[in-house]
């Protein structure tokens, strides 16, 4: 099968399906997240391992030095010889920006307190949505292990579940402006099907015998978006400049250029358009790799690989693990050797080497 990444493109910033796979995780906690950029890298380095000859000319986390003499880790860079420097001719950097979670609120406003039958309302209120939104939350009753807590809108009970401490539900408002009110531990992929455009999360932050605390959590798409758009597009400038003579990408014809920049994104949908403009105007290609084969691909090391999974999503264990490398060989065949799309030309491409050049083409 082949990714339909029109599913995903949107002309507004919202959480991505990965969120939603890697929040109903259980295994080692928060570190899943920290996993993302690792599996877009082996994924990105199975594809170039399509290439046997790109393989020859490959190295992995080295130190390129730029024009500025600036010394730049990039994940992958291409030599003619591995022994000289100054053979590079191409770079690959990925980039992945998840969620920020921050409190809602300065200080410790962002925590409310409740007493059983009392209630607060929570208002969603944006540009985008037609009409705010008004949820009652209230305490039904306590427990020393948890709290009961029921919602309401416009006076209708939406639903009614417990809550033990430390556990959060979230508010979440999908781009149809249909209001989702998820249990905790819930799966979001089964219950949230449409696309996420606001989310909160909420902490049973303390729990005594008369009364609780409940603590709010926004959370937002890539914030950092812009300052990883500018750290790929200055390295992939200064490269340019000491290969090619040239900062620009369009101050030197394509098939004059000696040098190429690729920067592989994944969590497109956190990169807003000033972000994506920046890329679009200093890096050769950029590639997206979708939602869908970043969920695959860690659905399919889960069932390979179980509570090691984690361990397993790393560059060092593609290169020393053949079943490592057979699992990414495994999620690429799956999706017909087609994982990137390249976000000027709007096509699915692929990485290769021809005639002394990393190229990217149309598949």
């Amino acid at each position: 099968m082949k990714v339909d990444i029109s599913k995903e493109l949107r002309d507004f910033v919202y959480i991505t399906n990965v969120y939603k796979l890697i929040s109903t995780y259980n295994l080692k906690g928060h570190q899943i997240g920290r996993k993302i950029g690792d599996m877009l890298e082996i994924l990105t380095m199975g594809a170039i391992y399509q290439d046997n000859e790109l393989v020859k000319r490959i190295k992995t986390e080295g130190k390129l030095v730029g024009y500025t003499t600036a010394g730049h880790k990039v994940e992958f860079g291409f030599f003619s010889d591995l022994d000289d420097e100054d053979s590079l001719f191409g770079a690959v950097e990925c980039k992945c920006v998840g969620v920020e979670e921050t409190t809602a609120g300065k200080g410790t406003s962002y925590i409310k307190s409740l007493t059983v039958g009392s209630n607060l309302d929570f208002v969603i209120s944006s540009r985008w949505l037609s009409e705010r939104i008004t949820l009652k939350i209230k305490l039904e009753s306590l427990n020393p292990d948890f709290a009961i807590f029921s919602f309401y809108k416009n006076g209708i009970e939406l639903s009614r579940f417990q809550v033990a401490k430390s556990e959060n539900f979230k508010i979440i408002v999908d781009e149809n402006e249909k209001l989702i009110i998820s249990k905790p531990n819930a799966d979001l992929l089964t219950d949230v099907p449409g696309i996420i455009r606001y989310l909160t999360t909420i902490k049973l932050h303390s729990l005594s015998a008369d009364k609780c605390s409940i603590a709010f959590y926004n959370c937002l798409t890539g914030p950092q978006t812009i300052e990883k758009a500018k750290q790929a597009s200055l390295v992939s400038m200064d490269l340019r400049r000491k290969v090619d003579g040239f900062w620009g990408k369009e101050e030197i014809a394509e098939e004059q250029k000696k040098f190429l920049f690729i920067n592989v994104i994944c969590e497109f949908s956190h990169w807003e358009d000033k972000s994506r403009n920046v890329v679009k105007t200093c890096i050769d290609h950029n590639l997206i790799v979708a939602d869908e084969i970043i969920i695959r691909a860690f659905q399919l090391f889960e069932e390979k690989f179980g509570d090691k999974m984690l361990d397993k999503i790393s560059k060092a264990e593609f290169m020393n693990d053949s079943a490592v490398k057979d699992a990414v060989q495994k999620v690429i065949e799956e999706y017909e050797f087609s994982i990137f799309y390249d976000l000027e030309i709007e096509k699915m491409v692929k990485i290769g080497y021809s005639s002394g050049k990393l190229k990217v083409t149309e598949i």
